[in-house]
């Protein structure tokens, strides 16, 4: 994912937004979770009416992170009680109950590994659990281990159906393979974030930036009318500088929706002098290899930015603006391993 600034100076995680408002009246509040540093930012909300007790952006602020983390909670393969775990753990053929948020975005992964060919592929999970880009002291995984992993990948053994009426919105979700364990991780974060617009939404707030660790979701207009400025990073600039700090390749103007950045560089270790990155290929079981470095989407949908922002990284450059171009309402930003950047007809990118 991509890393930016917002207009405090702030360095938050993945991608940010810089130059939208002033330091004043403005509320923010700061968590940790989907493994990665999340940061919401209130500017306006609805006075309340009437003699109800008046709700403040920042209580309204935790409540949204409350919810998020529920949502984690139910979509989440690290989690033992989600619904993703006990699909994990089922066997072949047993059909597992999901509730709605699961259900919906297990559809949008099916519907995007299917788009990609299987280059992205949401039963990748098993492969997934053997690779730890964020440990102490991370490494290899053993060829053996993969290769077994790898006979659980199959998007196609999943089947996903709606209960009979009276099921209470439930959905079953039933594995083809025992060994077959999903992973939506390359998804779920968007959709969070998707969600807890519609949270902010429901609570009052009619202006607000939601940066959920690169996914970041715009809601409402800025008071002068002008467009909020998203920042992206260039591609291992923290690492190149001795201080550690951020160099930005340019600035993405939208009025609306999401803009989500995968990259190369942010989740990884380095071994015998070789990258390793967290993008894996189905069907190798290690990491994916192209001439991309990060590849930004702008859209109206964050979940599909999610995916789209992974399976463009993972194309690379042609193929990735070809799909992109094919698609209404998406725009792409890629840059390159030689430090070219190409983009969509109606990507409002300046670089710098």
């Amino acid at each position: 994912m991509a890393a930016a600034a917002i207009a405090t100076g702030l360095i938050i995680a993945q991608c940010g937004c810089a130059n939208n408002a002033p330091a004043t009246g403005v509320s923010r509040g700061e968590d940790f979770l989907l493994n990665t540093h999340c940061e919401i930012a209130i500017f306006e909300m609805e006075a309340s009416k009437g003699e109800e007790k008046a709700t403040l952006p920042d209580d309204v602020i935790q409540a949204a992170f409350r919810y998020a983390r529920s949502l984690e909670n139910l979509l989440s393969r690290t989690v033992p009680a989600s619904d993703v775990s006990a699909v994990n753990r089922a066997g072949s053929g047993e059909p597992v109950s999901v509730g709605s948020d699961a259900s919906h975005v297990i559809g949008l992964g099916l519907h995007y590994s299917e788009l990609s060919g299987g280059l992205f592929d949401m039963t990748i999970g098993a492969v997934s659990e053997l690779w730890n880009f964020s440990g102490e002291n991370p490494s290899l995984p053993e060829p053996d281990d993969i290769e077994r992993a790898l006979n659980g990948v199959g998007y196609t053994g999943i089947d996903l159906s709606e209960r009979d009426a009276g099921g209470g919105g439930d959905s079953l979700v039933t594995k083809a393979n025992a060994d077959t364990h999903i992973d939506l991780g390359g998804i779920a974060k968007g959709y969070i974030a998707d969600r807890t617009k519609d949270f902010l939404t429901e609570n009052g707030v009619k202006t607000a930036l939601i940066n959920f660790g690169g996914n970041v979701v715009v809601l409402g207009n800025k008071a002068d009318g002008s467009a909020w400025i998203i920042a992206v990073e260039e591609p291992f600039s923290t690492e190149e500088n001795a201080a550690g700090a951020q160099r930005l390749s340019g600035e993405i103007s939208v009025r609306g929706g999401s803009v989500v950045t995968s990259g190369v560089y942010e989740r990884k270790f380095v071994q015998d002098d070789v990258v390793y990155h967290h993008i894996l290929d189905p069907s190798t079981g290690y990491p994916r290899e192209s001439d991309v470095l990060s590849a930004t989407i702008i859209g109206p949908v964050s979940a599909d930015c999610d995916a789209l922002s992974t399976i463009c990284l993972m194309l690379g450059a042609e193929q990735a603006l070809e799909l992109i171009e094919g698609l209404d309402g998406y725009e792409l930003v890629v840059i390159k391993r030689d430090g070219s950047i190409e983009m969509t007809a109606g990507a409002l990118f300046t670089p710098y």
